[in-house]
């Protein structure tokens, strides 16, 4: 990744808005997670920046244990990129393919952190 200060380690996934990487803060010596926001629907490039931004801003606006935190909002080869704390962790269908299915209060224990 140009500028240095962070090196992109591996995909963490891909959604409908873009990908995630896990990346390495190579100033302040820390993991973090790197959102590429993707162009869809034709959108250009002014829309994506946009887009960006305003994602970026909402989420720096919260202070929550179930949200994780925004660092910065980098720009680079003319696409911007929200850099955000790493939480290392496993996907709901990891832990169930790895584990089994879940007991009822596991299940409602995760509807309540969602919906806090």
């Amino acid at each position: 990744m140009p500028g240095a200060r962070y090196r992109k380690i591996e995909s963490l996934g891909r959604g409908g808005m873009g990908q995630v990487w896990l990346a390495r803060d190579e100033i302040l010596g820390r993991d973090v997670a790197i959102k590429e926001i993707s162009l869809i629907d034709g959108s250009g490039a002014d829309t994506l920046q946009r887009r960006t931004l305003r994602e970026a801003r909402a989420a720096a606006r919260r202070s929550h244990p179930n949200v994780v935190q925004v660092f910065d909002v980098i720009e680079t080869d003319g696409q911007a990129r929200i850099v955000m704390e790493y939480v290392p962790s496993r996907s709901l269908h990891q832990v169930m393919r790895d584990d089994g299915p879940l007991d009822p209060r596991a299940v409602a224990a995760i509807g309540l952190d969602v919906l806090a």
